[in-house]
């Protein structure tokens, strides 16, 4: 009988003990399983963070907008201190010299208020006579030159020789030239005349080098080359522009 208690009791114990470890068997695998679920909720939420994440970066970032208006310019900047002068430059090399002109022009100018007239028999005809002596009208002037004579009523100028007609009555104004002289003439159909109405007279005198001709021939080249040239020569302003004279 004892023995049969004994054998029966350690029975019952081993087989509380393999109860025991078969509970704490299920209770680990239980546990474990508990922290796999755990662990997968864990890395599930951590990549569906990282997959909004990136979501986002991308669901965030949209077309490209048109670009905006320009700001408003701004105030410009104090202005500095000048720099110091930069050393001067060497002089250049002088230009060569330039060709001399082939006409020499000089103007004389002569007002109506500082003539006296003085009558005079010209051509078995009385009119009134004036000569003016300057220096310019040299001999280069008589043997290669031209002495062109205008006069100023108005405003307007008008070469001489001047004449004004009036059915049969006329008036005649002119020139002429001598070595260091210019003399003028007046005369109408009643006698002397004395042509209160001009304010100035000017003589553009007018040499050129390239004619070689003397007297009256070298006028009448110059006055050629101003034709061919197309200055009309009763036009005062067209002659000094031609020569590069100033009014």
């Amino acid at each position: 009988m004892f023995r049969t208690f004994s054998f029966s009791q350690n029975k019952k114990e081993k087989k509380r003990k393999i109860c025991i470890e078969k509970n704490e068997a299920q209770n680990i695998i239980v546990l474990i399983k508990k922290q796999y679920a755990v662990k997968t909720k864990i890395f599930n939420l951590r990549n569906l963070l990282f997959i909004l994440a990136i979501g986002g970066l991308f669901a965030c970032e949209g077309p490209e907008g048109p670009m905006g208006p320009a700001g408003q310019k701004g105030d410009q900047g104090i202005q500095g201190v000048a720099g110091p002068q930069g050393p001067a430059g060497e002089d250049g090399q002088d230009g060569e010299d330039g060709k001399d002109g082939n006409a020499n022009v000089t103007i004389i100018s002569l007002l109506s208020e500082d003539i006296i007239w003085e009558e005079v028999d010209f051509y078995e005809r009385p009119a009134n006579t004036f000569s003016i002596e300057n220096e310019a009208v040299n001999k280069d002037i008589i043997d290669h030159g031209v002495v062109l004579g205008y006069c100023n009523i108005e405003n307007l100028w008008y070469q001489l020789p001047f004449s004004y007609i009036d059915a049969s009555y006329v008036e005649y104004v002119f020139h002429s030239f001598s070595l260091n002289t210019i003399t003028l003439f007046a005369y109408s159909t009643d006698g002397a005349l004395d042509p209160s109405a001009i304010g100035e007279y000017r003589f553009v005198l007018i040499t050129d080098n390239t004619i070689t001709t003397k007297g009256a021939s070298a006028e009448d080249s110059i006055l050629g080359k101003l034709k061919e040239a197309g200055v009309d020569v009763n036009n005062y302003y067209e002659v000094l522009e031609y020569y590069g004279v100033k009014y």
